[in-house]
């Protein structure tokens, strides 16, 4: 039986135990003791709501995962938050999704935890992830059969006495955009209580999506934004060539739409950065003006509000 995943911290006030990254020695380091660490051992387990993200609406289950630059083509499981607990990875070479996190598709923060090294196996799949680049290409297969790509916009190794509640809210609570966060062990081995004493964190951000033949239920040859670039290694093409995306939703020139939130700004240009023009309430009438945009992991079309204002807004915020 492989080690237990070890706790983390407390974030937010809340029972929140993150126990991600290692089941075993790595190669080279000298074997443990018999027994160690072949019982369940995640600190004490504290009752309590856990809500890494607000309860999905809709988003896409993720199934597989690559990323070239680290070697890892693994399968992705389903597992959840109990009392508190992030539940270990079932095996070496398999990746684990958090039900309780962002989907794909859909604004939010997914996240997904995998063994650094694992009992009696050696090096698992998540070794060398620690090494990854910034631009580094990272693909995730949806089951709908579109690949979904991210960059890796940073990683770090933190030491558990750095993991404040309030770094692990910015690790992996809730985000306005499409990002994912992968975990892992890091740092240091302490032989004497058989864990690592470092987690390490790695964050990537959406950049597109396509359709991949074959996996998952078909796809309208629309239902995504974009082509995905080369990943057979280093950092992503950034070939801008691809035709504008498309989306399934019925949307286009002249449908009218609203928005499903308040506070939505509407931008002058299609980017998280760009100027805001006015901020819409829940209920405002939107109609499209032209093609949609994909930039800084959301779809965004143009549109006109009902006092004539034009401008972009992201497709998570219309219906």
């Amino acid at each position: 039986m492989p080690r237990s995943f070890r706790q983390m911290c407390v974030a937010a006030g809340m029972a929140l135990t993150l126990v991600v990254g290692l089941s075993g020695a790595s190669a080279g380091q000298l074997p443990l003791a018999p027994g160690l660490g072949q019982n369940p051992s995640t600190g004490g387990l504290r009752a309590g709501a856990l809500g890494l993200n607000p309860p999905p609406s809709r988003g896409v289950l993720p199934l597989a995962i690559q990323i070239p630059d680290a070697a890892v083509d693994s399968e992705v499981e389903q597992v959840e938050i109990i009392a508190g607990v992030m539940q270990d990875p079932s095996g070496p070479f398999v990746v684990s999704w958090y039900r309780e996190s962002g989907r794909l598709g859909s604004r939010g923060n997914a996240v997904m935890a995998g063994h650094v090294d694992y009992w009696d196996v050696g090096p698992a799949v998540f070794y060398t992830v620690g090494q990854l680049q910034p631009g580094a290409s990272i693909a995730i297969t949806g089951e709908e059969g579109i690949s979904y790509r991210y960059e890796v916009e940073w990683v770090q190794t933190y030491s558990l006495t750095e993991l404040t509640s309030d770094l692990i809210q910015d690790l992996v609570g809730p985000t306005k955009n499409e990002v994912l966060t992968l975990i892992t062990c890091g740092g240091d081995f302490d032989y004497a209580t058989g864990e690592y004493l470092s987690r390490t964190i790695v964050r990537a951000k959406r950049v597109s999506a396509t359709e991949i033949a074959g996996v998952g239920a078909p796809a309208p040859v629309d239902s995504a934004p974009g082509g995905i670039s080369d990943t057979t290694g280093g950092a992503p093409s950034t070939d801008t060539t691809d035709a504008a995306p498309s989306t399934d939703t019925g949307f286009g020139a002249g449908s009218s739409v609203t928005v499903n939130d308040s506070g939505v700004n509407l931008r002058a240009a299609a980017s998280t950065d760009g100027e805001i023009v006015t901020t819409l309430d829940a209920g405002a009438a939107l109609t499209i003006t032209g093609g949609a945009i994909e930039a800084d992991g959301f779809l965004w079309w143009p549109v006109e509000a009902a006092d004539g204002s034009t401008g972009f807004i992201a497709a998570d915020f219309i219906e």
